[in-house]
């Protein structure tokens, strides 16, 4: 059983201990209301009147502990939900990061697709020169500028991927030659801009791509093979 589904199971818990404390709250209070000798008799009895007092208190503290109960396995829910969420996005960037990669084309419902996946793998070339020269901070702005040029085109045709390190993805479902061109395209002329209009780094790209509808893969993971080599052999 996995953190969520524990956490799910303590929450239908909880539900059934504040159905249980409102049952007992309501029959209690229908029973003073419709009982007018037991309420009489309660103001003029002093060992049932202690004896009621404690029953509201208990109520009362139920109410307060299951609230708390509820309130830290939120909490907990809401931490365990960003930790989740930060093993699928690259921190630096914000952008999809390979394991959600592998993980969402490890599923049956993507699998059905993968016979006309597009995949194209770029790299910033002159990353390492950028960093020699101008310092770490300098390539950390580079890598940031080309994600959002990269997000901002590749998101209107498939996915975008951070690979890892210098490498970057774009995943298209139902791709053809004309489409990835397309989409390379548009995303060079965004680095072209980027080049003429920014007073600092100068970037070069350099990508390649597999349509799997040309080479029939069964798995995802011979795409981005290919795609790997195609890229570093033209290097």
């Amino acid at each position: 059983m996995g953190k969520k589904e524990i956490i799910s199971y303590f929450k239908k818990g909880k539900i059934v201990q504040l159905v249980v404390v409102i049952l007992i709250a309501v029959v209690f209070f229908l029973t003073l209301l419709c009982n007018s000798t037991l309420r009489s008799n309660i103001y003029s009895n002093n060992s049932l009147f202690t004896l009621c007092a404690f029953v509201w208190v208990l109520l009362i503290l139920c109410f307060i502990s299951i609230f708390i109960d509820f309130y830290r396995l939120n909490r907990f829910s809401s931490a365990e939900d960003k930790s989740e969420l930060s093993r699928y996005m690259e921190a630096s960037s914000g952008m999809l990061n390979r394991f959600s990669c592998d993980t969402l084309f490890n599923s049956e419902e993507v699998t059905a697709v993968l016979s006309k996946v597009g995949c194209a793998m770029l790299e910033i070339s002159n990353l390492k020169q950028i960093n020699e020269e101008k310092g770490r901070d300098a390539g950390d702005i580079a890598i940031k500028d080309f994600c959002d040029m990269l997000e901002s085109v590749g998101n209107d045709f498939g996915i975008v991927v951070r690979n890892g390190g210098n490498e970057f993805l774009i995943v298209i479902a139902d791709c053809t030659t004309s489409l990835m061109n397309t989409c390379l395209e548009q995303l060079n002329n965004s680095v072209a801009l980027y080049n003429e209009t920014e007073c600092g780094n100068e970037l070069e790209i350099r990508s390649t791509y597999v349509l799997n509808s040309e080479k029939s893969f069964t798995r995802f993971s011979e795409v981005l093979t290919l795609a790997y080599k195609q890229l570093h052999s033209e290097s």
